[in-house]
């Protein structure tokens, strides 16, 4: 649950700008726990922070965000939440000696816990990197990890679970942004392998795959609609995010 994005990313904005709104500290709740990571990517990489310091000013920054009531200026005609949210860390971040004054807020907003792998995943990357990559990729990540937790749900509900069981073992890991720009993504499985695996012929797993990729890139640009500002920007924001 905690990576999986709003329904209507837009909606929770608007409610969360809001303190009065009934379901403010909800979608409150929802918006931080499915784009703290991004953030906390960002400033690790521009200000090469250890996990702790990484995190106390990942939680500064949405603690800044409320304070200057930054959802209540957030709207779709200004541009994309991931763009907006984007500018307004870098504007948080200018300022060094503020950045690197601040603390942890005395209530956190949510606890920014991970296993050791998802630490050494979102830390420093190859020489090269960028702060802007690094948030855009871990973005895309939880856009992508949210759209095949869908998918599969929905086969699931269908009924047809193994083909999810299908697309994970032949394109998971290769669909992935790589936890490391210098670790090659593992090759993938023959269709026979998959077969073999799943006791299945070749000819179901190249069905099965074919009905997943359709069905993951509708449910990719669902999500992505949700905090794009157009139907053009989605699409250009889909295109991004297939290209790695």
């Amino acid at each position: 649950p905690g990576r999986v994005l709003p329904t209507t990313v837009w909606s929770d904005v608007l409610s969360a700008a809001d303190p009065e709104h009934p379901h403010y500290s909800e979608c409150l709740d929802r918006l931080v726990r499915a784009y703290w990571k991004p953030v906390y990517a960002y400033v690790r990489t521009a200000w090469h922070k250890n996990v702790e310091d990484a995190k106390d000013l990942t939680q500064a920054f949405f603690a800044h965000v409320l304070e200057h009531d930054y959802f209540a200026r957030m709207r779709p005609e200004k541009g994309s939440f991931r763009g907006y949210l984007k500018r307004a860390l870098k504007h948080f971040l200018i300022d060094a000696d503020r950045a690197d004054r601040a603390r942890r807020p005395p209530q956190p907003l949510i606890p920014l816990e991970m296993a050791p792998e998802e630490v050494e995943r979102i830390g420093a990357r190859a020489g090269g990197d960028t702060p802007e990559k690094a948030y855009d990729r871990e973005w895309f990540r939880t856009v992508f990890h949210a759209a095949v937790d869908k998918v599969g749900q929905d086969l699931e509900k269908e009924g047809k679970g193994v083909y999810i069981e299908v697309f994970r073992a032949y394109c998971l890991d290769q669909l992935l942004p790589a936890s490391s720009t210098e670790t090659p993504a593992p090759e993938a499985p023959t269709y026979r392998q998959v077969a073999e695996r799943l006791r299945l012929d070749n000819t179901q797993v190249r069905h099965y795959l074919s009905v997943c990729r359709e069905k993951l890139r509708n449910v990719l640009r669902d999500l992505i609609r949700d905090y794009a500002s157009s139907d053009e920007e989605a699409d250009r924001e889909l295109e991004l995010l297939l290209q790695g």
